[in-house]
């Protein structure tokens, strides 16, 4: 793995804690669009660390694009609400595979019932095939009990036909130990 993609790993799972759109006892539902700005937040967070520019809605509808300033793409991301397992109605991965080769890697960011975990991430897997380009796929998975209730991010890098998860973390903030955003009840 390149060191680009690590760092946009680590940067990014970073930074999903930060302005999150929920507080607990508070705000413990978010609506797609608090998800959608969140994720946009996050990306522009992380691209401007590493110090890079982001797009949005950029290259032919993509979601967002990181360049440099040489305007050369680092990455192309997309996210999506429904579950990767609906492969007729989400198309963002074909949409990722089909640029990969004009950018260093892709990262797809959506969300997968804890029930289909493994078909959602198998449809990624399956529609990336054996591709050289790295794609980041980030899954947001939830226990569904009238609506989604997020547990876990997990971070799998998938090139030449491997996976491998390179981070699990809590996906909500106040269920980390020992952060300030910890629910210390």
């Amino acid at each position: 793995m390149k060191i680009i993609t690590r760092d946009f790993i680590s940067i990014f799972n970073a930074f999903w804690y930060r302005d999150f759109p929920l507080a607990k006892d508070f705000k413990e539902i978010g609506t797609r669009a608090e998800w959608t700005i969140h994720l946009g937040v996050c990306t522009r967070a992380t691209s401007d660390l590493l110090g890079y520019f982001t797009y949005f809605e950029s290259g032919g509808r993509t979601d967002a694009v990181i360049k440099d300033n040489n305007e050369e793409t680092i990455a192309n991301l997309e996210w999506e609400w429904k579950e990767p397992r609906f492969i007729a109605k989400v198309n963002e991965v074909r949409q990722l595979y089909d640029n990969r080769e004009s950018c260093q890697f892709s990262v797809f960011v959506s969300y997968s019932d804890d029930r289909y975990h493994d078909i959602n991430l198998k449809a990624v897997v399956d529609q990336w095939g054996d591709a050289a380009e790295p794609l980041v796929l980030i899954l947001i998975r939830f226990k569904r009990k009238n609506r989604r209730l997020f547990d876990l991010m997990e971070t799998y890098h998938i090139q030449n036909g491997n996976v491998r998860k390179v981070k699990k973390q809590k996906a909500l903030p106040w269920q980390v130990p020992g952060k300030r955003w910890e629910d210390q009840r």
